[in-house]
């Protein structure tokens, strides 16, 4: 691919507003050269060959307005944008996603809540080799008008112990509404035939990471745990079937940072690090498990 992107932004600030105001027009040429798994070394060039251009103008603004020192109000409505691939028989994903919220930061804690919503004209389906779905990896499907939106939520809080800091944190995103609004019969596996007010598949409702640490000058160690709730694996409304459904589950991650000296730390990460055994897809070809407990030790060296 090559893309050619003009843009344009700016800030204006007056009083306790700031606006951020912005456009970008994009100029994108796709080829796509598709082998004969006959001819490994490609001598014989290729079977087919695929291409797309596109030329898409995307615009946004953003607002932000100060209540005070510590809290402030935010929004913005910006367009998303998805090209087709080349020779794709799908339509540009197209969107408009707007945010509402409020922002809360001092010296020891910050808080954020923010609704959102994803409001697509188009939602494109990709074949994938780890998502499956039907025909040819690269294959696109449209999947019509589709709504989004939820509640975010998020917060830090900084305290000391021994006279180490105690880092909090958490991440919470509610999706109150994850919906086709049309039906059509598709080919792409996670879709299927749709009814209007079908879910989409692979979006929990409830997803929610929190962690806590303790850092020294010399050293840290954080410990984490992320939530993934119920869903879905093939859009439908109702409730989800036995043989459809991904089950919640939890994982924890740790991970022990030493600065040895100016230039030179060491880390040691743990990701599952009590080996939960869960399903992280159903697709392609049946269950997939989730990440076993795995361990990495690195070396940051800073020259």
């Amino acid at each position: 691919a090559e893309a050619i992107s003009y843009f344009i932004d700016t800030e204006i600030r007056t009083d306790r507003w700031t606006f951020t105001p912005g456009v970008r027009v994009e100029d994108i040429d796709m080829e796509r050269l598709d082998y004969s798994t006959a001819d490994p070394s490609r001598l014989q060039g290729p079977t087919r060959v695929r291409r797309n251009a596109v030329s898409v103008v995307i615009s946004g603004l953003g607002a932000l307005y100060d209540l005070n020192e510590n809290w402030k109000l935010l929004a913005g409505i910006h367009k998303g944008f998805n090209p087709p691939a080349p020779g794709s028989s799908a339509s540009e994903e197209d969107s408009i996603n707007l945010e509402l919220g409020t922002r809360f930061t001092n010296n020891e804690a910050s808080f954020e809540a923010i609704y959102f919503l994803n409001d697509y004209d188009n939602l494109v389906g990709t074949v994938t080799s780890s998502t499956g779905g039907g025909g040819q990896i690269g294959d696109q499907f449209d999947g019509g008008e589709v709504t989004v939106q939820g509640l975010e939520l998020s917060g830090g809080l900084t305290g000391t112990v021994g006279g180490m800091s105690l880092p909090l944190q958490m991440q919470y995103t509610w999706t109150t509404e994850a919906e086709f609004r049309s039906g059509f019969e598709s080919d792409f596996d996670p879709w299927g035939d749709v009814l209007a007010g079908d879910e989409l598949p692979y979006l929990p409702e409830h997803q929610l990471r929190v962690s806590a640490g303790l850092q020294s000058q010399q050293w840290a160690a954080d410990l984490s745990a992320a939530y993934v709730g119920r869903m879905r694996a093939t859009a439908g409304q109702g409730p989800i079937e036995p043989a459809d459904a991904i089950d919640a589950h939890v994982v924890w991650d740790v991970i022990a940072r030493w600065q040895v000296s100016d230039r030179v730390a060491t880390y040691v990460k743990v990701d599952n690090l009590f080996d939960e055994v869960y399903v992280a897809s159903r697709r392609p070809a049946g269950l997939r498990p989730g990440l076993e407990r795995t361990a990495y030790v690195g070396v940051i060296l800073a020259l």
